[in-house]
């Protein structure tokens, strides 16, 4: 087993590589089991193997919102140099979970009146959603844009804290706008 492992031409491979090496000219009882555990508790690996190494999770099904503007996902691109023509120097992107459509809205500023009277009038034109997602920016926040979801009977959801990619389909919206402009 040493010589199928840490032999120099063997290079400490896997369990599964060993196994095929010694199988090659001995056989013993259990010895699958005995060439994995020589393998799992060989000192060079546990001493040179990277510790940050994860186990990959294994792939689920993940449910698929397939009802257009059921769950939209909203964010604030900062403010833009030069301003534009009119002196719209912030924008306000939403992007639609289920079909991936893209609305961006050029704003002069971005206090909560300004940001929920520009979602109001995109929902006016595309439907009120079910779910609001957005990052935990005092605009989305704010005991006014509450008060907007609880009228439209919209759910908002919010981030995690300094995590954006929960949001990663408005931001790469936000990321291919900004090299446009």
């Amino acid at each position: 087993m040493t010589l199928a492992y840490a032999g120099v031409m063997s290079g400490h491979q896997s369990s599964h590589r060993t196994h095929e090496r010694v199988v090659a000219s001995f056989w013993w009882l259990g010895m699958f089991g005995d060439i994995t555990r020589f393998c799992y508790f060989c000192d060079v690996c546990r001493k040179t193997i990277s510790k940050g190494r994860v186990p990959k999770v294994p792939l689920s099904k993940m449910p698929v919102l397939e009802t257009p503007f059921k769950r939209v996902a909203v964010d604030l691109v900062n403010e833009m140099f030069p301003a534009f023509s009119r002196g719209h120097r912030y924008i306000l992107t939403v992007v639609d979970y289920a079909t991936r459509y893209p609305k961006a809205v050029a704003l002069k500023n971005i206090s909560t009146v300004a940001v929920a009277e520009a979602l109001v009038n995109i929902f006016s034109r595309v439907g009120i959603p079910e779910e609001i997602l957005s990052d935990e920016e005092t605009q989305f926040t704010s005991s006014l844009m509450k008060d907007v979801g609880r009228l439209l009977s919209v759910k908002q959801l919010t981030i995690t804290p300094y995590h954006p990619q929960c949001n990663g389909l408005v931001e790469r919206f936000n990321g291919t706008l900004k090299t446009m402009l």
